[in-house]
């Protein structure tokens, strides 16, 4: 059959085979039927029923066609893909979420830190200076809309120990 030095049964076969192996990789039920269609074709080719190259390519194209269009959907009634629907609505994960006044919040502009990097913010009505701990409210345009905490959640670490250690010292003075 022509002058190609591969034999084409041979080569539909392996061609098939590999497809068919893909199909682990690649999944969604496609792979698997052009590989079938190609151990389709080698068939057709090592009973004499395909003549030539252009007619094994011709097999192949019409048979994965025909099978991706007439099986697919009947066999991905039999094995569904795992399907998981989730929120893609960052801004409503973020409603109620801490962070970290970087540069002084006014209800005009600020920046707070948040999630691993800065972002503009802006407050309803007070000043808000660097340090403090502030919960997100919601989003406007580009920007956070912050309030602080109260209370001792919006003392900065360093300052809720230093408050601690002058309580005890004040104790023991007594």
């Amino acid at each position: 059959m022509g002058s190609v030095g591969v034999d084409p049964t041979t080569f539909f076969l392996i061609l098939g085979l590999v497809l068919m192996g893909l199909e682990l990789v690649i999944p969604g039920l496609v792979v698997i039927f052009l590989g079938a269609a190609a151990v389709l074709t080698a068939g057709g080719l090592w009973l004499g029923l395909i003549g030539s190259w252009v007619g094994a390519f011709t097999c192949w194209f019409v048979a994965s066609i025909g099978l991706v269009l007439s099986l697919r959907s009947v066999f991905t009634r039999f094995l569904p893909g795992t399907v998981t629907k989730q929120l893609t609505d960052e801004d409503l994960d973020a409603f109620g979420e801490e962070a970290e006044v970087v540069e002084e919040v006014t209800p005009v502009a600020g920046r707070i830190r948040f999630r691993g990097t800065t972002w503009d913010a802006q407050t309803v009505g007070e000043v808000l200076p660097a340090g403090t701990r502030v919960r997100i409210v919601t989003r406007e345009n580009l920007s956070w809309i912050v309030e602080p905490i109260k209370g001792w959640a919006s003392l900065d670490r360093s300052k809720a120990l230093g408050r601690m250690e002058d309580r005890a010292r004040k104790e023991g003075e007594a």
